[in-house]
């Protein structure tokens, strides 16, 4: 269990291309998103971060797509909730939201802040955050979600979809599956 903890920790190999800096695609994104200069290079620092802990590949100005085939996404300076820069509706300034069938995860207290979107079963997905945040799991009635804590073990099971919790506390979940 400990070997495929420490597996999935390391990032993955395209991690290194992302976390150069910023691409131009992507500043350009985060640009039209009416991000300045400064705030799309903090933003590039926060997506950094996150692959230097996670294994994924930077797919957007604010959007990580995980080995494990979920993604993150980063809210952007001054918004409450993460936004997707990718999707064709992107300039509407909507909540990303959490779709049916996944698990999100969100940084803050109802479901604000960065945002965790997690699919695959039996996948151990790191959870970078401490204190307190939210998490939804709007999956069929008979999927739980479940959260474990440093060592790889079992610390809560959720209930089925759709279950949710506005004030969860990170501190103890160092790891989730979403069923």
């Amino acid at each position: 269990m400990m070997a495929l903890l420490a597996l999935m920790a390391a990032p993955a190999a395209g991690a290194a291309d992302a976390s150069s800096g910023a691409r131009p695609g992507f500043t350009a994104q985060a640009t039209s998103a009416g991000l300045s200069g400064t705030e799309a290079k903090n933003l590039q620092t926060r997506v950094d971060g996150y692959l230097a802990k996670m294994p994924g590949t930077q797919v957007g100005a604010n959007k990580i797509a995980l080995a494990s085939g979920g993604e993150l996404l980063l809210k952007l300076p001054g918004e409450r909730n993460a936004r997707d820069l990718t999707a064709p509706d992107a300039g509407l300034g909507e909540a990303a939201g959490c779709p049916y069938t996944y698990v999100c995860a969100y940084s803050g207290e109802n479901f604000t802040g960065d945002e965790l979107r997690l699919f695959t079963c039996n996948y151990l997905n790191y959870i970078p955050w401490s204190g307190t945040g939210s998490w939804i799991n709007n999956q069929r009635s008979t999927l739980y979600a479940k959260f474990y804590d440093v060592n790889g073990n079992l610390g809560w099971t959720s209930p089925g979809g759709y279950s949710e919790d506005r004030h969860a506390p990170w501190g103890w979940v160092y790891w989730l599956s979403p069923c």
